[in-house]
């Protein structure tokens, strides 16, 4: 266990202090913090008198020089996207567009027609548009009652009917833990692709300078490989965790800047935590090994991209399916991909986050997932053994187990 320790604090000493590990780590966690602290500090840098909100809003102006409507207070009072202003002459209205005063016009030729005034047409459109055609609706509607001496209020809850709705979940929310499931899951998937090539690259660099005959010589390979593994998932988990703090911490010190408006995002559960961490260790050590054992295949660094190509297609099939089974928790694929080692660590946390799934059905997903790791583990550091030892061209996995068989 001593040699183990020495090990793993070598290499976990050498990738904290890399430069790229602290400035990749400050450059998000200094994104995350200044993002999610927006609305504080826009609301430092703005006035506090509580009219910002009208200032902002959108201001349109009207022409209705044919009277088309008898009561325009009622156009008016139905528009709810900003200030509307009413001109008596269409050349009124063109010249306060023209001049940046009001926003958009609008020229009123029928009780179902209207002309739009712009400055300038963008792609995207104007808003306002739409407010003031429904604004244009309710008018209609409002005079053609009124022209049956019809009150409009008293229709009007037939023609509007306000349709309440309630829900009642007996499982889990999907909707509501899909976006921090996304993130976790996309988070775990990062993790895995880079912190596995950087252990590859490791092996294969110690590999080319002879630096592992030494090595291999000095304490058993077991220490070896378990050594780089575990310091490079401790590296990943805490590069990981302190985004992870850092944007739930400056979340809490912001809430109240974004109305509560983010709290499916950061309103994390505290198992849903857990089971993360338990399912993405085990995940991310059982492909640490692989990666770790696929870079002992290979003489020079440049090579490792070409050894580790099958596992990282791999890997990336099992991100969709958990991505794809993020849409629907109890379809097939998904379930059986929950049991399966190399893909359960992300299906089986899907599920147990979005879906219902049985105390057993986990219970059983992790046992296999502890199982396969270990076993890839011991498996790793035999070819680890064999594999640093062996130079030339890229060692091929079928020459590689006759050789350990041999032995």
């Amino acid at each position: 266990m001593k040699n183990f320790f020495t090990v793993f604090k070598f290499e976990l000493s050498s990738l904290i202090k890399k430069k790229t590990f602290i400035i990749s780590t400050i450059i998000i966690l200094l994104i995350l913090t200044i993002g999610i602290s927006f609305p504080t500090i826009k609301s430092a840098f703005t006035s506090g008198d509580g009219d910002d909100d009208d200032k902002m809003d959108t201001k349109i102006g009207y022409v209705d020089e044919g009277s088309v409507f008898k009561n325009n207070e009622v156009l008016e009072q139905s528009f709810y996207g900003g200030q509307i202003q009413k001109f008596e002459t269409e050349g009124e209205l063109k010249e306060k567009v023209d001049s940046d005063e009001i926003d958009s016009g609008y020229i009123i030729d029928s009780p179902t027609e209207y002309t739009q005034v712009l400055k300038n047409n963008e792609i995207i459109g104007t808003p306002d548009a739409m407010m003031f055609e429904q604004a244009l609706i309710t008018t209609y509607r409002v005079q053609g009652f009124g022209e049956k001496n019809i009150e409009y209020s008293e229709v009007e809850g037939l023609i509007n009917p306000q349709i309440k709705s309630d829900t009642i979940i007996l499982g889990k929310d999907s909707a509501s833990n899909y976006l921090y499931t996304y993130i976790l899951v996309f988070g775990l998937y990062f993790m895995i692709i880079f912190y596995g090539q950087i252990i590859a690259t490791s092996v294969a660099s110690e590999k080319s300078n002879r630096t592992m005959e030494v090595l291999v010589t000095s304490t058993n390979t077991t220490n070896l490989i378990f050594g780089k593994v575990i310091a490079g998932a401790t590296a990943g988990v805490i590069q990981f965790g302190l985004i992870i703090a850092t944007a739930i911490g400056v979340y809490k010190l912001n809430q109240d800047a974004w109305n509560n408006n983010l709290d499916f995002i950061f309103d994390i559960p505290g198992n849903v935590l857990l089971f993360f961490a338990l399912f993405g260790i085990l995940g991310y050590l059982l492909y640490a090994f692989i990666f770790g054992a696929l870079g002992a295949l290979v003489s020079r660094t440049e090579d490792v991209g070409t050894s580790s190509t099958p596992i990282t297609i791999l890997f990336i099939g099992v991100f969709f399916i958990a991505i794809v089974g993020m849409q629907n928790t109890e379809s097939m694929l998904l379930k059986v991909a929950s049991f399966i080692p190399f893909s359960s660590f992300l299906a089986m946390f899907v599920r147990v986050t979005m879906g219902s799934v049985s105390n057993i059905s986990v219970v059983i997903s992790i046992a296999l997932l502890v199982v396969t790791t270990a076993l890839v583990g011991y498996l790793a550091s035999k070819i680890y053994r064999t594999g640093t030892l062996m130079y030339g061209n890229r060692v091929k996995l079928k020459d590689l187990f006759k050789i350990m068989k041999s032995q």
